[in-house]
C-alpha cells in the first residue's frame, strides 16, 4: 500500500463524488416540469419524467465519452428525445429547455454528505485537482456556487483536453499539468469504469467513492454468496464479516468479489487493481481524517 507521506496532490471527480449530481438534477428537473406544466401535455408524472430523462441522459453521456456525439447534441437531444418518448408533440415541447436546465442545475447546492468539510481538510494539506468529463464552464459554476472553488488548484475537464476519462491519456495529461508523478497522487471518483478503471490504468492509487457503501457491499456480498464464489481463502482476504461493517475502505483489493472484473479473461486488469485500487470510500469525514491525520 502507498505511503500518504508521498502524496502531494489529491485528484477528485466532481459529480456524485463531491457535488450531488443526482439530487441537484432531480430538483432542477422538477422545477422545469412545473414551470412548463408538462402534465398538461402528457400522462407522465414528474417522477416518471425524471426517471426517463435520467436514462436518456446516461445513454447520451456514454456516447459523448466515446466521441460518438458532440457537446451540443448531448445538451439538446437528451431533452427532445425524452419529450418525444413522453408523447409530447413537437409544437408543445418547451423551446430552449436545455438552456434553462443549464442555468438552474449548476447553481444548486446539495453536496455529498461530509464533502465540504473533507475538502477543507484535504486542501490544507494537499494540492487539489478536479478531474471531470463535465463541461468546464458548468463545472466551474458548480464549484463557485457551492464555495468549493477557492479550495481547488486545478480544474481539468474532458472538454478542455479533448479526451475523456477513462482514457489513460486524460490522466497522464492531468499528472503533467500538476507536475507530479503517478506515485505522488491519489484519485477518488464514484464511477467504477470511468474513474476507478481509468485511474488504475494510469498507475494512480484510486479509491471508489460510494455514498451508499454499506448497502452496496451488503448487496454484493449476498450476490457473491449466492453464486458460491467465496472460498475460505478469499474470505480471509476480505477480513471476514467485520469487513462488511467498515464504511471507510473496502478490503477486497482486486475487485474480484465485486463481480466487476473478468478474472478469467482480463488478468491484466486484476493485476492493476491489486497494485493500484485503494478501496471503496463511504464516509468523507472518516476518509479525510485517515488521509490527513
Amino acid at each position: 500500500m502507498f505511503d500518504t507521506r508521498d502524496i502531494k496532490w489529491v485528484f477528485l471527480d466532481l459529480d456524485n463524488t463531491l457535488w450531488d449530481f443526482d439530487a441537484n438534477a432531480k430538483e432542477a428537473l422538477k422545477e422545469l416540469y412545473e414551470r412548463h406544466q408538462l402534465h398538461l401535455h402528457c400522462d407522465w408524472h414528474v417522477d416518471a419524467f425524471i426517471n426517463l430523462y435520467q436514462d436518456v441522459n446516461a445513454a447520451y453521456w456514454k456516447r459523448y465519452e466515446k466521441g460518438e456525439v458532440d457537446k451540443e447534441t448531448l445538451r439538446t437531444a437528451r431533452f427532445y428525445d425524452t419529450f418525444n418518448e413522453m408523447g409530447i408533440p413537437a409544437a408543445l415541447q418547451p423551446v430552449n429547455v436545455w438552456q434553462e436546465y443549464l442555468d438552474i442545475c449548476p447553481v444548486m447546492t446539495i453536496l455529498m454528505p461530509g464533502a465540504m468539510d473533507a475538502l477543507k481538510k484535504i486542501s490544507k494539506k494537499f494540492k487539489v485537482a478536479i478531474l471531470t468529463n463535465g463541461f468546464e464552464k458548468t463545472q466551474q459554476l458548480k464549484l463557485q456556487s457551492n464555495g468549493l472553488l477557492n479550495m481547488v488548484d486545478l480544474l481539468i475537464s474532458s472538454e478542455q483536453l479533448g479526451i475523456a476519462k477513462p482514457n489513460c491519456e486524460f490522466f497522464e495529461t492531468a499528472l503533467s499539468m500538476a507536475g507530479v508523478g503517478a506515485n505522488e497522487v491519489i484519485y477518488i471518483g464514484d464511477n467504477w469504469h470511468t474513474d476507478v478503471i481509468g485511474g488504475v490504468d494510469a498507475g494512480i492509487v484510486t479509491f471508489w467513492y460510494q455514498s451508499n457503501l454499506l448497502e452496496e457491499l451488503n448487496a454484493l456480498e449476498s450476490e457473491v454468496v449466492n453464486q458460491n464464489s467465496i472460498t475460505e481463502e478469499n474470505e480471509s482476504d476480505i477480513g471476514g464479516n467485520d469487513a462488511w461493517d467498515d464504511d471507510l475502505i473496502f478490503a477486497a483489493k482486486t475487485g474480484v468479489l465485486m463481480g466487476l472484473v473478468d478474472t478469467e479473461n482480463d488478468m491484466d486488469a486484476v493485476t492493476k487493481l491489486e497494485d493500484f485500487y485503494g478501496g471503496a470510500v463511504g464516509d468523507w469525514s472518516k476518509f479525510s481524517q485517515w488521509l490527513c491525520d
